[in-house]
């Protein structure tokens, strides 16, 4: 096995100097790690494609501090061939990081690099302990890139299977609703003219229920099709120009009433178009709730999460855990347990919105991912599902009902590259929403 060679060499590495010079280059590194994380950072926030995935308010609060500990525990002195196998997993964990945000190779190698260029401009070492330097560097490099492609691969195929299931859980369920949504929507604006002469300012289209749905589904699930580029381009020239000519004090024209019509026209169109395409498929559901299962969790959170850097759009993550949940399996049965989890289900998918995500991530435990959300948003719409299920009385199979409350934890987009450190934050609010008494929602703070 390819990791063994690897091991075998990091082995012959560490002893390829004395203990002496370990400790001597342990303590340059040591040194001088703030200023290396420092060169390393600004080279790669100058550089075009890497400041993509990169925040400067992250990476003053956690990555220079993480790249410091880092090089320390690399080139730890006291490390040896017994510590090798934790050594190469937490080489492996950072590649599986890098492979989880999409951060190529070439720029994780170009930061090796810096590192190494940067150590032999400030400490002018010998030929020997600059080898030593260099050798940890790229083996720990080396590493990282088995568990980046590894990753990489296990995320295209996600991805793609994703792709075809987000609109094909219920295709006819899914077309008729968001039909009805643009109409919904067409009629609402219409109605607002009609009534208040125009003074009325109506929700955006890109706002709607529609619009959420396809921006954050929509567009994904139809990726590649030519219909998906006409469909952004009505309702941005509906946003832009019709509905701005359609606002004020002034009635509209018949003329206007029309332009708007045929741009709705040739969107509902495109939409059936892209409906027509699909077939049902049933992999990837969870079999009791009919939600997504974790098996998409990636392939979702990396898509909210390259959308919110490009678009400047916030997401929140809730996690929702039911109170009590083997209290209720004890006392009425496994059987009924199931049937308050699928009661749940229906619920959340019925009290959030068409462009929002929900999915159960096992047992008693669910979450839902919101979309263009602020902090404000993100507390109102947790709040609205945890009032929402304590007011609801779910129904066990004999007939009687009882009550459900559940805990959440919220954690809002921080800028952070990593979507599992969003989806942590939120288990952490989840945990003292529990140590707070349950049946509340709790928001996690700070950096």
């Amino acid at each position: 096995m390819f990791l063994d060679q690897l091991k075998q060499d990091y082995a012959v590495t560490l002893s390829s100097v004395t203990q002496s010079t370990r400790q001597q280059i342990a303590r340059n590194v040591c040194q001088i790690k703030a200023e290396l994380a420092e060169s390393f950072y600004e080279v790669m926030l100058s550089h075009k494609e890497a400041s993509q995935y990169l925040d400067n308010q992250v990476v003053q609060t956690r990555l220079k501090g993480s790249l410091q500990t880092w090089l320390t525990k690399l080139f730890d002195p006291n490390v040896g061939e017994e510590d090798l196998d934790n050594t190469i997993q937490t080489q492996l964990h950072i590649g599986e990081v890098h492979g989880r945000i999409n951060i190529p190779v070439h720029l994780v190698s170009r930061g090796g690099r810096v590192l190494k260029q940067e150590y032999l401009n400030r400490h002018s070492p010998s030929i020997e302990d600059f080898n030593f330097f260099s050798q940890l560097i790229d083996t720990a490099l080396e590493i990282m890139s088995i568990a980046y492609h590894k990753n990489s691969e296990r995320n295209s195929r996600e991805e793609e299977a994703y792709r075809l299931f987000s609109i094909t859980q219920n295709i006819g369920r899914e077309k008729e609703f968001q039909r009805a949504a643009l109409l919904d929507w067409e009629n609402e604006l219409l109605y607002s003219y009609a009534e208040a002469d125009g003074k009325n300012k109506v929700m955006r289209i890109t706002q709607s229920e529609f619009g959420l749905w396809f921006r954050h589904k929509g567009l994904h699930a139809f990726e590649g099709a030519p219909e998906c580029n006409q469909v952004l381009e009505q309702m941005e020239n509906i946003d832009n120009n019709l509905l701005p000519t359609l606002e004020g004090d002034a009635r509209p024209t018949i003329k206007h009433i029309r332009e708007l019509r045929a741009a709705l026209k040739n969107v509902l169109y495109c939409v059936d178009s892209l409906f027509q395409r699909s077939e049902e498929l049933e992999a990837g559901k969870d079999v009791l709730t009919r939600l997504l299962n974790r098996k998409f969790l990636p392939a979702v959170m990396s898509k909210q999460l390259e959308m919110a850097r490009r678009r400047g759009e916030k997401y929140a993550a809730l996690i929702i855990d039911v109170d009590h949940f083997k209290k209720i399996n004890d006392t009425y049965g496994h059987d009924n347990g199931d049937r308050v989890l699928q009661q749940l289900a229906v619920l959340l998918t019925n009290t959030t919105r068409s462009g929002d995500y929900t999915f159960r991530l096992g047992g008693e435990e669910f979450m839902v991912l919101l979309v263009d959300v602020d902090e404000k948003r993100a507390q109102m719409l947790a709040e609205k599902i945890r009032a929402a299920v304590f007011k609801e009385s779910f129904q066990l199979l004999d007939g009687q009902t009882i009550d459900v409350t559940v805990s959440i934890g919220i954690s809002v987009y921080s800028g952070h590259p990593d979507y599992q450190y969003d989806l942590t934050r939120a288990d952490e609010a989840l945990f003292k929403a529990k140590q707070s008494g349950r049946n509340r929602a709790v928001l996690a703070t700070g950096s």
